[in-house]
């Protein structure tokens, strides 16, 4: 009796793990960032800053489409205890200068940067007073 409850269970655990599919490998390969950019915005209206990521959004679709899917942006809102005179922080990184360069001289990208009507007063109200890049030191 045990020796064949053994084979039952033997049988049911060799069954499982060969109908387990094995793990799939990931052929992408993944660009290290060395390049960063930083926004810092102003907001005398108080906008949703679902807008302002629903736009920033749409540029990374356009920077995944160019085919970097490592790059872009991510929006970040400034803790008011920190910075009074900023709201919000667009950050950006890159894999270098060179397709920082590419990514903003694309089609796609200018195009995805072109702000619809209903945007243009959100961004307007917005004033840039920071920006400047930086490169890692490795």
């Amino acid at each position: 009796m045990k020796t064949t409850l053994f084979l039952v269970v033997s049988l049911i655990l060799l069954f499982v793990f060969s109908c387990t599919p094995p793990k799939e490998e990931s052929t992408a390969v993944k660009i290290e960032n060395t390049l960063k950019s930083v926004s810092l915005w102003s907001d005398s209206l108080m906008i949703d800053p679902n807008e302002v990521m629903a736009s920033l959004e749409r540029i990374n679709e356009a920077i995944d489409s160019i085919g970097y899917p490592d790059a872009g942006y991510k929006l970040w809102l400034v803790q008011s205890d920190s910075a009074l005179d900023f709201r919000f922080m667009i950050e950006g990184y890159w894999p270098d200068q060179a397709i920082y360069d590419t990514i903003h001289n694309h089609e796609l990208y200018k195009q995805a940067t072109k702000r619809a009507d209903e945007e243009d007063e959100f961004w307007e109200s917005l004033i840039n007073t920071w920006y400047n890049r930086f490169t890692r030191v490795k």
